[in-house]
């Protein structure tokens, strides 16, 4: 996926010169102001497609899930959080202070907060709080293919089964998906070497295995470039416009030939930098 977006990128890039042609080298000759701001091309639309993407599969599907509210029984825990202090049948009340709408969201929100997670759980009446490391973040992430939290959906009789929502997804969903892929997107390029080293794949958070799954992954993926794009370097979109800014000002272009060179250079450099910090 990440090859796929790489390509969008790309295309979004050129797609300015191929539409304008002979005009776009005009306004570049002429030192137009326009020109700085068509460098941004690709890294607006990076974005744009990637909410766009985000937007599509969120209103196309409808949500049904267990609000951590509503896990009246409490929950069951595998061997891992176990070992981590939960106990079955205890509750999760909040993650850092903040109360969590769905069950199947805890793990996720463990995962992708920074640094110390504080949890605060409840079990008979009484209320404690557990407090989770990086290195338990490894473990969860390495375990994410298993069911390391389930609700329990009968009382002790085995009646009463618990509430089920059902619900379609509104845009303020949409939107926490976008930031959510964002913040991943951030933990990624800034990972601790530490922390995901022996990590097949930090998006595993979400089980992928349908169309829709793979879609998501492509707007993590334009979302990442997109923040790589942020950076001031020649070679990636805000470093270009900054110099297509300075020659406009200037009223000179610098050597193309070495432009294209230092953006390689460049871009090979931050990208060698990523990867070494997840090895």
């Amino acid at each position: 996926m990440i090859v796929l977006a790489i390509i969008i990128y790309v295309l979004l890039n050129l797609a300015p010169k191929w539409m304008l042609k002979e005009k776009y080298i005009q306004m570049e000759n002429d030192f137009n102001w326009k020109i700085p701001f068509i460098k941004l091309t690709g890294f607006v639309f990076s974005f744009f497609i990637a909410f766009l993407l985000i937007f599509g599969i969120t209103k196309s599907t409808k949500d049904t899930y267990i609000e951590n509210k509503n896990a009246i029984y409490g929950l069951e825990f595998n061997n891992t959080l176990e070992e981590m202090g939960f106990q079955d049948s205890m509750k999760i009340k909040s993650i850092n202070g903040e109360e969590i709408e769905k069950v199947s969201d805890i793990v996720k929100r463990i995962i992708i907060e920074n640094g110390d997670v504080e949890v605060s759980v409840e079990k008979n009446g009484i209320h404690n709080k557990i407090v989770l490391r990086d290195s338990d973040k490894i473990l969860l992430m390495q375990n994410n293919k298993d069911n390391l939290i389930v609700p329990i959906m009968f009382d002790s009789n085995g009646e009463n089964k618990i509430i089920l929502t059902t619900k379609s997804f509104g845009f303020s969903d949409v939107i926490d998906r976008f930031k959510t892929l964002c913040k991943q997107s951030l933990i990624l390029i800034n990972s601790n070497p530490l922390a995901y080293k022996g990590i097949s794949g930090f998006v595993a958070i979400s089980k992928i295995n349908n169309f829709r799954g793979y879609l998501m992954i492509l707007s993590l993926n334009l979302i990442i470039i997109g923040i790589l794009n942020m950076l001031p370097f020649p070679g990636f979109s805000i470093g270009n416009c900054l110099i297509s800014t300075i020659e406009t000002l200037r009223k000179k272009l610098y050597n193309k030939k070495r432009k294209r060179i230092i953006g390689w250079i460049s871009i090979f450099l931050v990208v060698g930098f990523i990867i070494l910090r997840l090895i």
